[in-house]
């Protein structure tokens, strides 16, 4: 591999750490009485006004999006996302959402036939079967651990896949800084009407985790944005897994919160399937010889 395709992975694994510094703050605010819709808030308002920083000391901006419906709506459900993976993390383990959201690669598979036009062999229609095996496993429904709150997770996911899918048609013509100025600008206007209603002042020794949540989560679009312009997609996709490493470690460290065998099993095939995804995907894409 090129350096550049060798950069782009570094890159691209070290915005999954980044990544984590954003749902582990989320949740300890959570933990610690702010309410949900003051979160989100923070998450994008900190996150719109440091990209508007950046673009005033550089002296320039983006240029205009081409798709300007489809990154509006792209804002709309990073933003649903956001409410719907703050609200199961302020009720789960860290582990346990994570490898819900992971079902996502295999929804964004699931709904491209439908939303995209794309052809989904029986192999990749298998591996999403067996993926979401996986997901019962983790969310056991019926059972003492099952919370509400998988379900929402599981929502979750399905905004996600959402978003994945919406963006790809938005990334043919968009500059990626393009896109974010859009979905940011979005969350920061939405949670804005919503968050009056909810206003408490945080505690002082709160505010550098709602600062490190807001930076991180401009630092971890940025970073995946440079890795892409590094090395192809297809190629990343499947280092977005190693985020249940951090995440799994600042559950333990930060909250106590041990992942159980079940967790552990259904994250498992999870991650496998949608590995076999991304195989089958790198597979189809590939020239004939």
């Amino acid at each position: 591999m090129s350096e550049n395709t060798n950069r782009g992975i570094g890159l691209f694994i070290a915005s999954q750490f980044v990544g984590a510094l954003v749902d582990t703050p989320a949740k300890y605010l959570l933990a610690h009485g702010v309410a949900l819709s003051m979160v989100v808030f923070f998450r994008y308002v900190i996150a719109f006004a440091l990209l508007i920083t950046i673009f005033i000391v550089r002296g320039n901006t983006p240029p205009a999006s081409q798709h300007k419906r489809v990154n509006i709506l792209r804002g709309l459900l990073l933003t649903s996302s956001t409410f719907l993976n703050f609200y199961s993390l302020q009720n789960l383990p860290l582990a346990v959402v994570m490898s819900i959201n992971f079902a996502a690669p295999l929804l964004s598979c699931a709904l491209a036939p439908f939303l995209l036009g794309e052809y989904v062999g029986p192999r990749r229609w298998a591996a999403v079967v067996v993926g979401f095996v996986g997901v019962l496993i983790v969310m056991r429904p019926g059972g003492a651990v099952f919370h509400l709150a998988m379900v929402t997770s599981l929502m979750n996911a399905t905004v996600i896949a959402l978003y994945q899918i919406f963006t790809r048609r938005a990334g043919a013509g968009d500059h990626p800084e393009t896109g974010l100025t859009y979905v940011f600008a979005v969350g920061a206007v939405i949670t804005a009407c919503v968050v009056p209603f909810h206003w408490q002042m945080p505690a002082v020794n709160l505010w550098p985790v709602i600062a490190l949540m807001g930076t991180c989560g401009l630092v971890t679009h940025l970073i995946i944005s440079h890795a892409l312009r590094l090395a192809p997609a297809s190629l990343l996709a499947p280092f977005i897994y190693l985020n249940i490493i951090w995440i799994t470690v600042f559950g333990i460290v930060i909250f106590g919160d041990w992942p159980d065998q079940w967790t552990t099993l259904g994250s498992t095939i999870i991650i496998a399937s949608g590995f076999y995804v991304w195989l089958r995907e790198r597979v189809r894409s590939q020239p004939a010889n």
